[in-house]
């Protein structure tokens, strides 16, 4: 496959993800929940097992409410009048959203319940050993408010949700890593070299005329914001 193909493939399927958060108001929701439960799971010492769960449990909701929204545009596409069998089908597959998020449900209640009410003298519990973890939820909020920005302003500054847009993704990642690098190794030397790396990933986006200059300071902020917010509020 081409890469261009490869990238247009990756267009696509993010298009009609947006398409689906933009004119859905359950798709909205579940877009902001996904943000506060992954940072809710910050709070707490989740072990590789239970992250899993958390996260298979809210990628499950949301593929099926992309399923459902699809289903009943394709529905709406066959007959705009009242039908016994389009009403059937539409119920059916808002059942099994039903189901999901009562699956969602549960799998937070299991994970975060007991933790909540233990924790009678804490708010917070510090997870200054686990580096790698708080590296993993940067990366994933980089890309989700990345997807976000140029969702919003995607009409505004041109560009795809891969490519171009009004915050450069890459740079974002890159600078995110490279703090999040910064704090893992606790070394000045290896941590310029990752800036150093970063640099040349945000400059790569302009040479290739993929970005404007300001389109991937915005980037490098939002990297390193989170990376910092993280470390130095987690640590």
């Amino acid at each position: 496959m081409k890469r261009g193909n490869f990238i247009k493939s990756f267009n696509y399927a993010t298009q009609g993800i947006i398409s689906s958060i933009t004119t859905e108001r359950n798709m909205k929701f579940h877009y902001l929940a996904s943000l506060g439960v992954i940072a809710l799971s910050l709070m707490f010492n989740l072990s590789r097992i239970e992250f899993i769960m958390m996260f298979f449990a809210v990628t499950l909701v949301i593929s099926m409410e992309l399923i459902n929204t699809a289903i009943e545009r394709t529905v709406d596409l066959v007959t705009q009048e009242y039908h016994p069998l389009a009403k059937l089908v539409k119920d059916i597959s808002a059942g099994a959203v039903l189901l999901t998020a009562i699956n969602a449900a549960v799998t937070a209640y299991l994970l975060f319940f007991d933790r909540i009410i233990s924790r009678s003298d804490m708010l917070l519990i510090k997870l200054k050993n686990s580096g790698p973890h708080l590296t993993f939820v940067a990366i994933l909020l980089v890309l989700i408010l990345t997807v976000g920005l140029k969702t919003a302003y995607v009409h505004k500054s041109g560009g795809t949700y891969f490519q171009g847009g009004a915050v450069s993704g890459h740079s974002a990642l890159a600078f995110a890593l490279a703090a999040s690098i910064t704090f893992l190794s606790n070394n000045g030397f290896i941590a310029a070299m990752a800036f150093a790396l970063a640099f040349l990933v945000a400059e790569s986006r302009i040479e290739g005329e993929i970005h404007k200059p300001m389109e991937t300071v915005w980037g490098a902020i939002l990297g390193l914001s989170i990376a910092l917010l993280l470390f130095v509020w987690m640590g």
